[in-house]
């Protein structure tokens, strides 16, 4: 989702859908059909992406080895 010129991570099961943002000081809500789908710090500079590698669980359960080496996956703990 883009919010601002920042992108952020949501989960794989809402890519393409219309979602609604929240933005609170330091932090961003991501809403859904009136139900929370992400949060997060928000991003204070400008051109940078945030992910939550949990996001893309489901994609990799069912494509093994689809994100091997990605973006999202950077910052995961061992």
């Amino acid at each position: 989702m883009v919010i601002g010129r920042n992108r952020y991570s949501v989960p794989c099961e809402f890519a393409g859908q219309m979602l609604r943002k929240r933005l609170c000081p330091g932090r961003v809500v991501v809403v859904g059909e009136d139900a929370m789908v992400a949060a997060c710090k928000r991003l204070a500079d400008e051109g940078l992406v945030r992910y939550d590698w949990q996001h893309y669980i489901p994609l990799i359960q069912r494509e093994p080895g689809a994100l091997r080496n990605g973006a999202p996956f950077q910052d995961m703990p061992e």
